[in-house]
């Protein structure tokens, strides 16, 4: 069942593209302005879907509403990024050991570049 609150929000936004700092509530939710230098207001919940998992977050928006459109969706990971991320959370490649997953990212990002090489 959808809140009156939810509703509003609703109509405002799509959950779908909504970006990460905006639904932990730092950016504005309508215009994407960050919230830490700015006057900000609870503009309600939405609820994220991501797979199975549903996830009710409550957003902000600028004080009084800033009535812009919403913020462009955060751009589509790179092969940079997927390597990065794996590198971090894995412990052969933060010790300098090979790695056969991380080594596949890595030829990726390579393949990527101008060129192909680093």
């Amino acid at each position: 069942m959808t809140t009156p609150e939810q509703a509003t929000v609703l109509a405002l936004v799509d959950p779908d593209t909504l970006t990460h700092a905006q639904t932990g509530g730092w950016d504005c939710v309508l215009c994407g302005l960050r919230l830490i230098d700015a006057p900000s207001q609870p503009l309600g919940t939405v609820t994220v879907k991501r797979g199975p998992a549903h996830v009710v977050y409550e957003v902000w928006a600028c004080a009084p509403t800033c009535g812009a459109e919403p913020a462009p969706p955060e751009p589509e990971p790179t092969a940079w990024s997927h390597f990065l991320s794996h590198a971090v959370d894995c412990p052969d490649c933060r010790t300098g050991e090979r790695c056969s997953a991380g080594g596949a990212l890595y030829r990726e990002v390579r393949a990527n570049l101008p060129g192909g090489a680093l």
